[in-house]
């Protein structure tokens, strides 16, 4: 990871003009972007900070879209910051679990969270989630360019919107949880916006949709573009409709359910990083310092699109917006998530 050496060293010429130019303010913003001190390396504060590490934390196991940021992120953030990290995965709740435990966790832990939008705020406001969505610590957005995409079997009669909606019977969706998932918020919408007539069948990840698909125990399963594109390309399932506020790129003549449906429901699925609440101003200096340097590295980058995650990454601020027009999304459709 030769490209993190050079920013890491960067960056700590950076601190070291930044601290000869003299100035600080005590906003909240401001805090996160500044550098280091000069006396002190990135590294150096992260293991006066972090003493015993950090662990990345998932509400999936291994193939779940958590999981599989995490393992994009960690040996980056790991050479960085020069301290151990860690992808442990906390399941159960539908996702509240993990989501409760970090929020639970001590704030200069190194216990921080994958968290995805909009599953965050419907496990909150949905599915009772004991823990506030914007009471975390926002550290950075870093991955997305996905949402809810709808699959059915190669070959099935549900090839587009059209069909769901002139189905003569109910049309069967596997999903990850129950009041706590995008999948699960989307299946609602199919239901009670597009009133098509369907019926929606709890799976402990998105995986086993997939199989329920496959093996034909249900007609379509909501899932990633990291779940979906390579059986897409395998001609195992074929795509029918996708959540996105346009149409994706990777999903040539798929449709949005903004073309085809309502504007008001679609959403991006967004993948960042948040720590507990109250972390220190010290704590998220170092870790947002450390996100902005992993998010340069080309090989990075090129690891995440590997695996179909698309880089797109916030500051802690812009990150900060996002859990917020999540959490909008969400309240604004209560009653019919609801219902």
């Amino acid at each position: 990871m030769r490209e993190i050496a050079k920013l890491q060293a960067a960056l700590v010429v950076v601190g070291l003009i930044a601290a000869g130019c003299g100035g600080t303010t005590s906003t909240k913003s401001s805090q996160t972007k500044a550098a280091p001190t000069s006396s002190t390396s990135l590294s150096t504060a992260a293991k006066n900070l972090f003493p015993q590490g950090i662990t990345l934390v998932s509400n999936l196991g291994p193939g779940g879209p958590n999981y599989t940021s995490a393992s994009v992120l960690q040996p980056y953030l790991q050479s960085v910051l020069d301290v151990p990290v860690t992808v442990r995965p906390v399941l159960g709740g539908g996702g509240n679990t993990a989501a409760q435990y970090v929020y639970n966790s001590s704030p200069n832990s190194g216990i921080l969270m994958m968290s995805y939008l909009p599953q965050l705020p419907v496990g909150e406001l949905v599915g009772n989630g004991a823990y506030k969505t914007l009471k975390y610590t926002p550290l950075a957005g870093l991955f997305g360019n996905d949402t809810s995409i709808y699959v059915s079997k190669y070959g099935s009669q549900y090839q587009n919107f059209a069909s769901l909606r002139d189905s003569k019977s109910t049309v069967t969706i596997g999903v990850f949880g129950v009041k706590s998932s995008a999948g699960w918020m989307s299946a609602q919408f199919l239901a009670n916006v597009n009133h098509i007539k369907v019926a929606t069948v709890p799976y402990a990840n998105a995986a086993q949709s997939v199989d329920g698909v496959l093996s034909g125990a249900v007609d379509l399963a909501s899932v990633t573009s990291a779940q979906a594109l390579p059986l897409i390309a395998a001609k195992k399932i074929q795509p029918v409709v996708e959540f996105a506020p346009r149409a994706l790129s990777y999903l040539p003549g798929t449709e949005s359910i903004a073309q085809v449906g309502s504007p008001n429901e679609a959403f991006f699925n967004l993948m960042g990083l948040d720590g507990p609440p109250n972390m220190s101003s010290a704590a998220v200096r170092v870790l947002t310092q450390a996100l902005s340097l992993v998010e340069k590295a080309p090989s990075y980058q090129a690891s995440a699109k590997k695996v179909s995650l698309t880089p797109t990454y916030e500051d802690a601020s812009a990150w900060m917006a996002s859990e917020t027009n999540a959490y909008n999304l969400v309240k604004s459709h209560l009653s019919t998530l609801d219902g």
